[in-house]
């Protein structure tokens, strides 16, 4: 038999009681997420941000065998740190260095250097950097220059043709194209008894002429050269490059 003295409750009253108990931990339950969730959000969006104020730069005109360089400021407005994880360029004649890491709110530098030898007119260069930076992966950073030829030549090559028995004259015009003096000098020439050769100052400082002529005999065909060196850091070293194909 039951207790007298002890009261229970009737069976909906004991109903809602544990309905309340039910409804107040799974409220518990859902509260805990939710005390823990800030510094969860916190911690997700904490991410670099990478700003570039200059990625395309002119050096206008140059002169080829010039090295130029130029240095692009990075900047992090993020809240973790920049990375710049590596970098390509579009071809051997550029180097980059640049900083690795980059702290929020800080400042980091790119350094490009271009070797313009073997360019010639309006020439670009281009660099692409890969960076930890959620929103801007990949970023590329454009160079061009006006490059001008140190050291102007009429003709790349000298070509003798016909036939081999007949003697023939080919001139090459070689100016200065900076405002110094220019001084060449022979240095190599590997067409000895095919090919004779004179050089003279057409402007003191300013411009010459070479003669080349072929000598009579039975070639077919030649290919030779005559370098010359100069006073130009640009341009230390002019080679004219002589072919000769013929017919007897």
């Amino acid at each position: 038999m039951s207790d007298p003295s002890v009261k229970r409750l009737p069976f909906p009253d004991r109903f809602l009681t544990l309905r309340t108990f039910m409804a107040t931990f799974v409220g518990v339950t859902l509260l805990i997420p939710l005390i823990l969730e800030p510094h969860s959000l916190a911690e997700s969006t904490q991410a670099p941000k990478m700003v570039l104020k200059e990625q395309l730069f002119d050096f206008k005109q140059v002169y080829e065998g010039q090295i130029v360089t130029h240095d692009f400021p990075v900047f992090n407005q993020g809240t973790d740190t920049l990375k710049i994880e590596r970098v390509k360029t579009t071809c051997s004649c550029s180097v980059v260095s640049f900083d690795f890491a980059i702290p929020p709110g800080g400042q980091g530098n790119i350094a490009v250097k271009v070797y313009t030898h073997g360019s010639e007119g309006r020439e670009r260069w281009g660099v692409t950097i890969f960076t930890n930076d959620p929103n801007w992966k990949e970023a590329v950073l454009d160079l061009r220059a006006d490059v001008r030829p140190a050291i102007i030549v009429s003709g790349s090559a000298v070509q003798f043709s016909g036939k081999s028995q007949v003697s023939s004259t080919k001139l090459v015009e070689i100016k200065s194209g900076i405002d110094r003096p220019l001084v060449i000098q022979p240095d190599e020439f590997d067409l000895a008894g095919k090919v004779d050769y004179a050089l003279e100052e057409t402007q003191k400082g300013k411009s010459f002429r070479v003669t080349f002529t072929n000598r009579p005999g039975s070639f077919d065909f030649y290919r030779g050269s005559l370098t010359f060196k100069t006073n130009f850091p640009e341009k230390p070293e002019l080679t004219i490059w002589i072919f000769g194909r013929f017919k007897n």
